[in-house]
């Protein structure tokens, strides 16, 4: 695949499942656009058996430098946390066209994306981002097309998703926390690297009838178009529960996160608990009741989550990609593809 573009992420319990969401969701769009794309992920199973649903083309590999020669692409598309400039680097001595999502570390990258609804940069250096860039999915695009009625709130239905690996249990501390309020049904989402502690076996196996638990879920849309609220974290989900006019109660993982708690504060689409060290049950129960008693504030929320995007951000990110892929291709090659794009 010399003309291709290759995915490099990773996934899993210490990282969670979100670097592989964003890319996976960006290369559907960029399946439309018939570029040939391939994945290099870390060996988790998780992670695996999420490329081999997607029917995607994949090959294993630690995200480092010395893995560089493992990337088949003429353009390398990576998501991760980590550090970059020194595997920048290496793919711009090899060749490669980089392009970095949310990670500012790539110096040297042809394109960093910042998919988030408050970057402020002026699109200078090639990093470009914002509300426009926002990576929603195509399956969340189909729900929100679909009529629904205002739904009543009795009972008020909350959704707990702590992301894919959870990986500090703040689903327990929600699901112990919720146990003690009346007149609300509450559906949790267990991700496909998530470890549930003995005690929340036990409080599954009670079988409570106001909490149903689902883990293997292949479509969230539904799941959250339907809810009035979302406890989550910081990360994509809260803005896939946006574009369907959901608000989100957040707690974080990290400490670092408290900026970003803040800014989603401000958008007026989250109400913000804090980092999970700090949030106790009567927190936890106090915003939903506070939630469930404000109907008018409830629907200022959902108002502002639904505007904040309009869900095209993996095509516009997908369009960027072509571009650079389409920089190495006979000219006329590259016609070809025009055509195809802008059919």
């Amino acid at each position: 695949m010399p003309h291709g573009v290759t995915f490099w992420t990773e996934g899993g319990r210490t990282v969670g499942m979100g670097h592989l969401s964003r890319c996976v969701n960006i290369a559907r769009a960029l399946k439309t656009l018939c570029v040939p794309f391939n994945f290099l992920v870390n060996d988790e199973k998780c992670v695996i058996e999420r490329l081999e649903a997607e029917g995607f083309e994949y090959a294993t590999a630690q995200l480092t430098v010395g893995s560089a020669d493992a990337v088949t692409g003429n353009v390398v598309v990576i998501d991760t946390k980590k550090e970059l400039g020194g595997l920048t680097g290496a793919l711009k001595a090899a060749g490669k066209r980089v392009v970095a999502i949310d990670n500012t570390t790539a110096s040297g990258a042809d394109s960093v994306i910042v998919p988030s609804a408050f970057f402020r940069g002026d699109g200078k250096d090639g990093v470009v981002g914002g509300s426009d860039y926002l990576i929603i999915g195509e399956n969340f695009q189909r729900e929100r097309k679909r009529s629904s009625e205002n739904p009543s709130l009795t009972p008020f239905r909350v959704l707990v998703t702590m992301g894919g690996a959870d990986p500090f249990n703040i689903t327990e501390l929600v699901v112990n926390a919720l146990e003690q309020i009346s007149g609300i049904e509450v559906t949790v989402v267990m991700g496909p690297a998530f470890r549930p502690s003995h005690f929340l076996e036990k409080f599954i196996e009670r079988k409570k009838p106001a909490f149903r638990f689902l883990s293997n879920v292949a479509d969230m849309a539904p799941l959250m178009r339907s809810s009035h609220i979302a406890f989550t974290a910081v990360g994509t989900t809260v803005y896939e529960l946006a574009y369907l006019g959901v608000p989100s109660v957040l707690i974080s993982n990290y400490p670092g996160d408290e900026s970003d708690l803040r800014e989603l504060k401000d958008l007026g689409v989250s109400f913000v608990l804090g980092y999970f060290k700090d949030v106790t049950a009567p927190m936890i129960r106090g915003a939903v009741k506070g939630l469930m008693k404000r109907s008018t504030l409830l629907e200022v929320m959902s108002g502002k989550a639904y505007s904040l995007t309009d869900g095209r951000g993996a095509s516009r990110i997908a369009g960027i990609i072509a571009d650079l892929a389409a920089r190495d291709f006979t000219a006329g090659a590259k016609g070809i593809l025009d055509e195809v794009r802008h059919a």
